[in-house]
């Protein structure tokens, strides 16, 4: 928890955070490349498997290029593809060899930075196809570079770098002055440790009261988890299964309290839970629906994974933190193309400071 003398300054700041709608950043596709940026201004490119002549025969993952917008200004060049033995590679550009370098253990294992991700970036925008070899030309993946520059131009257009400097393509002589977008910062009011949940009847009940009571098919799992206590009163988060198909499961969020005392004789009652902005699954009269959901007890962490297709390499994600209130959307990626990018673009990003709402109320009043 924050030192107390802090606290009265981390809900000015985060007044205008909490009371704004995230508005994610949205992708452009620019022939076998996919770009988009976050609310920070912070952009990634990625590539596809080639949409003519192309197939997943030679391919095994994607090349992304991202790029921050603010004073440190981190270039990295990061290559996706399946564990091999395998321990350097050779990457060419048309034949002609740009970079080389070891293998490492990791989700990347090839990653360049600094002034090797410049020329490396350089080579992109001219060229027609990337290779990467093993030493002795095994191949590791092959990459379609069209639509690459104009990728990288509109990084440079989003970070306002077009006529300076540091551009990647459309470069020029100004100085480039930094984005300052802050990201937002969100106090997050969370109860003390509890254990107590609904009971199996309660969830029944909730079920056959609720909007997703048509629609439970397939596989159903409704989960209860415990969201702490204070001043006799407790909170439970319920998921109910709201429909299932291959290899995306569906649910409904529904925040349940239990009072001790009077209103304890009348069980749990529940509402929907709220959310800044609703995961994108759902509507139409029916109630915001999370995908492949999960959930981190510690944090508080409420999580979505819509996959467009079982390769996964396409569709959406989102995490939520409770604030005390509702769920607060602190990070959102997608790919909207499903050719071979397993690795989904960042559109939105916050933080959050753990806080004790009571001591907010007891500042205001003095």
């Amino acid at each position: 928890m924050p030192p107390l003398i802090a606290f009265a300054g981390i809900f000015a700041a985060t007044a205008l955070a909490t009371s704004a709608i995230p508005q994610p950043g949205q992708l452009k596709t620019f022939k076998d490349w996919v770009v988009g940026c976050d609310n920070g201004g912070n952009c990634e490119a990625v590539s596809l498997v080639p949409k003519q002549g192309g197939s997943y025969d030679d391919w095994d993952g994607p090349i992304t290029i991202s790029r921050s917008a603010g004073a440190e200004d981190a270039l990295k060049i990061r290559v996706l593809f399946q564990s091999t033995d395998i321990d350097r590679y050779q990457m060419t550009v048309d034949g002609q060899l740009v970079d080389t370098g070891p293998i490492v253990e990791g989700d990347y294992p090839i990653e360049i930075v600094g002034e090797d991700a410049k020329k490396v970036a350089e080579a992109v925008k001219r060229g027609n196809k990337l290779k990467i070899s093993g030493p002795a030309g095994e191949n590791l993946t092959q990459i379609s570079l069209a639509g690459s520059s104009a990728a990288l131009r509109y990084i440079d257009a989003q970070q306002k770098r077009a006529g300076t400097r540091t551009a990647l393509v459309a470069k020029g002589r100004k100085n480039f002055a930094p984005l300052s977008s802050a990201t937002p910062v969100y106090a997050v009011d969370q109860w003390e440790k509890s254990e107590m949940t609904p009971e199996a009847g309660e969830l029944v009940a909730l079920v056959e009261n609720s909007a997703c009571k048509e629609d439970r098919f397939g596989v159903t799992e409704d989960r209860a988890y415990p969201m702490g206590k204070r001043d006799g009163t407790f909170r439970a988060l319920v998921l109910v299964s709201c429909g299932s198909g291959a290899y995306n499961f569906s649910s409904a969020a529904y925040i349940g309290e239990y009072e001790e005392g009077g209103r304890g004789t009348k069980g749990w009652t529940f509402e929907p839970a709220k959310f800044d902005m609703p995961p994108g699954w759902g509507g139409d009269g029916g109630p915001p629906l999370l995908v492949n959901s999960y959930w981190d007890e510690t944090d508080q962490i409420l999580g979505s994974y819509a996959k467009g297709r079982g390769l996964g390499d396409c569709g959406s994600s989102e995490r939520y933190v409770w604030d005390g209130n509702m769920f607060r959307l602190i990070e959102a990626s997608s790919m909207n193309e499903c050719r071979g990018a397993y690795q989904w673009i960042t559109t939105w990003r916050a933080r959050y400071n753990k806080v004790d709402g009571r001591l907010e109320q007891a500042a205001a009043v003095n």
